[in-house]
């Protein structure tokens, strides 16, 4: 796959970097992955939109946990245990038609409603 071309100096390719960091949520801290881009001729440091989605998710993901919320990878488990498609999922339980794969890609934070019901199920 082709380096993407830096869109501040032109001339330079993006390379993908993933550098630890410490993020806080409700009193709680963790080290958490962020990712970015670099150039290699300007030295810019970026977000794709792929970095940003990924670390979207990811904070995401730790806000579930420190809610103690079912994190995604739970909810696409429990979801998988019962023999359900996502969109089967969506109709028996409700949230939307694409609402299970907002919950499992950690798009979105499912309600603590909606939590307490999958649980409840299972």
């Amino acid at each position: 796959m082709a380096a993407t071309v830096c869109p501040i100096c032109e001339s330079g390719h993006l390379h993908h970097q993933i550098e630890d960091i410490e993020v806080e949520y409700m009193g709680h801290t963790a080290m958490r992955p962020s990712h970015y881009s670099v150039c290699d001729a300007c030295g810019s440091e970026q977000a794709t939109a792929a970095d940003l989605r990924h670390n979207k998710r990811d904070t995401l993901a730790f806000r579930k946990m420190v809610m103690g919320l079912l994190t995604g990878a739970q909810v696409r488990a429990l979801r998988q245990s019962w023999g359900m498609t996502q969109e089967t999922a969506a109709r028996v339980f409700g949230g939307g038609p694409v609402a299970f794969s907002k919950y499992e890609a950690d798009d979105v934070i499912q309600s603590e409603a909606m939590d307490k019901l999958l649980r409840l199920a299972d």
